[in-house]
């Protein structure tokens, strides 16, 4: 299989007006240049050198020669006017892997992964797509109807109900495709994609689980820097590294009264003059030069960029020269001011160790007693088995998909207690809920069986989910198991009852005391309470409240479980 790269280039909307080091892929990054970073990336697939297909002016002298420098291999330098010509030099059994820099997973590109899903047939194309995400990791849509009044609002959330991609950072093509087409967009592998889906070419989208970074934005260049920054000056015992600041290369004329604080690299060339001051995370790009008394805090200066006298540049990523201050626009917030750090109260480090143990202990702990439980409840479990296998035909234990912790979805175990198709019927049963919030329940539900109407008032349909217990997926103590619908009504509640595994018994359920009435809220109450004050101690006590509330039946108040000190701390 002969895989042969094509890197995308393009000028970034930071670096207009600006001359050869405008290119995307010469700007620095690390003790290279994002261009070297492509390349050590793709040896990993193909030892092939790669084409660069360039939109900004590809015919230039100096571009063809930086791009040179930067990588010797580099086998050609294209603009659209001489690309279909290199297209022409491909057999069709040959693969082409073309990178965009415009969008890189935030931990480094991996193309190797559209070679780990090998297709039934080698015509598909496969592209490594990322996926729309946002800041809280949900969003709300909001529909009126015709008098503009809200009708519903609906909630996504990025992980499981929002299918929109954010663009293709690399796409693996069968030769054929370009050699066939020469009116493919070769400027956007996002558009390359469309374009490949409207002439009927099979293709595969993988999807990258990871934050991406699109290097068009000077924001993202910025953080995508860090990493590399902090990364190469982390290094204990190399001869060029010294109180965080990495000199790479040769060449470098730093004043003995310029003042460097570190993470900082210094690629080859690069000159701080006089006075001159540079705070990390920083890079300074080969050739560039820091004026006499001038300020760099956390930036990025491209090769040969100039920071005149006594100018400050400040998070950005400069490309060319500046004599005067250059900060982002950021507008003040007035609770963004610093905040004074709180004094530690004593023993507060001593009790969050003992939480921090127990938390370790307690899959262990509850997975042993879960499987004694199981060995002595045996006969119990072998008699309700038989039942509903006597009463009703379906398996004898149904597992329903729940979110546990962290969102990883698993199934939850009970006995039977409705027959085949109840699910399907929900829907419908829908608008005779009593109950608020996601849950669903009836009086008289017409799809529980006989047996099932004895088993869930005593809450022995649960037994089973000492199986999820024994393999680590539940606790015995913790928020109820719910499945994504439920969970997906109120944000801070579905990322509070997911940061811990869901239990058999819990807060809700030994202190819910407004079933009649709906006690949703109660529900999202209890379940952060427990988040927030999770134990050995308040666990020990609802295991003892389960018993005497008989599974839940009756309930117990909150001030047995929490005292009022911990309730107000």
């Amino acid at each position: 299989m002969n895989i042969y790269p094509i890197l995308l280039d393009s000028r970034p909307s930071y670096a207009d007006g600006a001359s050869v080091a405008s290119s995307l892929l010469l700007l620095p990054l690390g003790e290279g240049t994002v261009l070297s970073h492509l390349r050590s990336r793709l040896l990993s697939v193909t030892p092939h050198a790669p084409v660069i297909f360039a939109s900004l002016d590809a015919a230039a002298f100096s571009y063809r020669a930086a791009i040179l420098e930067a990588d010797p291999s580099v086998t050609s330098v294209l603009g659209p006017a001489d690309f279909r010509t290199r297209l022409e030099r491909y057999e069709p059994s040959d693969w082409l892997l073309v990178v965009d820099p415009v969008c890189l997973p935030a931990s480094g590109l991996v193309p190797e992964s559209l070679l780990r899903h090998p297709m039934a047939d080698p015509r598909w194309a496969r592209h490594l797509v990322a996926l729309e995400s946002s800041a809280d990791g949900t969003r709300e849509c909001v529909e009126f109807d015709g008098q503009g009044r809200v009708r519903r609002i609906q909630r996504f959330y990025d992980a499981v109900t929002w299918p929109f991609t954010a663009g293709v950072s690399c796409s693996l093509l069968p030769a054929a495709c370009a050699l066939l087409d020469d009116g493919l967009p070769w400027t956007s592998l996002a558009e390359m994609r469309n374009a490949l889906a409207a002439r009927g070419i099979l293709s595969r989208d993988l999807p990258l689980h990871d934050a991406v970074m699109n290097l068009g934005r000077e924001d993202d260049m910025l953080a995508f820097s860090e990493r590399f920054i902090v990364q190469a000056t982390a290094g204990v015992g190399r001869a060029s590294s010294a109180d965080g600041v990495l000199y790479a290369g040769t060449r470098h004329d730093v004043h003995r009264s310029a003042r460097l604080v570190g993470p900082v690299i210094l690629q080859s060339g690069a000159i701080v003059e006089e006075g001159a001051t540079v705070l990390g995370p920083a890079l300074i790009g080969a050739g560039a030069r820091v004026g006499p008394g001038a300020l760099v805090a956390q930036s990025v200066l491209a090769s040969g960029a100039l920071v005149g006298p006594g100018a400050t540049v400040r998070h950005r990523v400069l490309v060319g020269a500046t004599t005067m201050s250059t900060t982002p626009y950021r507008p003040v917030v007035a609770d963004e001011a610093p905040m004074a750090m709180a004094p530690t109260p004593a023993g507060l480090g001593q009790e969050v160790r003992r939480e921090s143990a127990y938390a370790n202990l307690k899959p262990v702990l509850e997975g042993a007693l879960a499987i004694l439980g199981l060995v002595l409840l045996s006969p119990l479990l072998l008699l309700i088995a038989i039942l509903i296998k006597l009463e009703s035909r379906g398996p004898v234990l149904y597992g329903h998909k729940r979110e546990g912790k962290d969102g990883r979805v698993f199934r939850c175990w009970k006995f039977r207690t409705m027959f085949e198709g109840a699910d399907a019927r929900e829907r419908e049963l829908r608008a005779r809920s009593h109950v608020d919030g996601p849950q669903f329940k009836i009086h008289g539900d017409p799809r529980i069986t006989r047996i099932g109407r004895w088993l869930r008032p005593t809450s022995l349909d649960e037994l089973p989910q000492l199986l999820n217990v024994s393999v680590g997926e539940m606790s015995l103590v913790g928020p109820r198991p719910s499945p994504f619908r439920e969970n997906q009504l109120c944000v801070p509640w579905r990322e509070g009852r997911l940061s811990v595994r869901p239990g058999i018994t819990g807060l809700w359920q030994v202190c819910r005391h407004e079933r009649a009435s709906g006690d949703f809220h109660q529900w999202i109450q209890y379940d952060l309470l427990y988040v927030r004050h999770s134990s050995f101690t308040l666990d020990l006590k609802i295991l003892m409240a389960t018993i005497v509330t008989r599974g839940g039946q009756s309930h117990v108040p909150l001030s047995w479980l929490l005292s009022s000190r911990r309730l107000n701390a």
